[in-house]
């Protein structure tokens, strides 16, 4: 399993505007095939808010099917990406999956 992390920073007069575009892309990332899990989320300090994007994706090529032959680029609507002050791309190996047939391990 691949735990994906869109994090991305906003100024508050344009959160609005930003939130409201990620909220525009959870159905059809959540139709995708081989996505178990995803998340949105913000944290506001001062005068910015931070904004996550958490996804757990069953396997590699499920993700690359959801983002292209670029994994390092957040895939977000029209306008979004313009709205950051700072925008980055994250991706962990899941440990907590029982390993099945793995090593033994069955």
């Amino acid at each position: 399993m691949i735990v994906r992390l869109v994090m991305a920073t906003v100024k508050a007069e344009r959160a609005g505007e930003f939130n409201a575009l990620m909220r525009m892309q959870l159905p059809s990332l959540r139709r995708s095939p081989g996505l178990v899990y995803a998340k949105l989320a913000r944290r506001i300090r001062g005068d910015s808010e931070e904004v996550v994007l958490y996804e757990e994706w069953r396997d590699t090529a499920s993700l690359y099917e959801w983002t292209g032959p670029e994994l390092t680029r957040a895939r977000l609507e029209p306008g979004a990406e313009e709205l950051a002050t700072s925008l980055s791309v994250v991706h962990y190996e899941a440990l907590d999956i029982e390993l099945v047939g793995f090593a033994g391990l069955d």
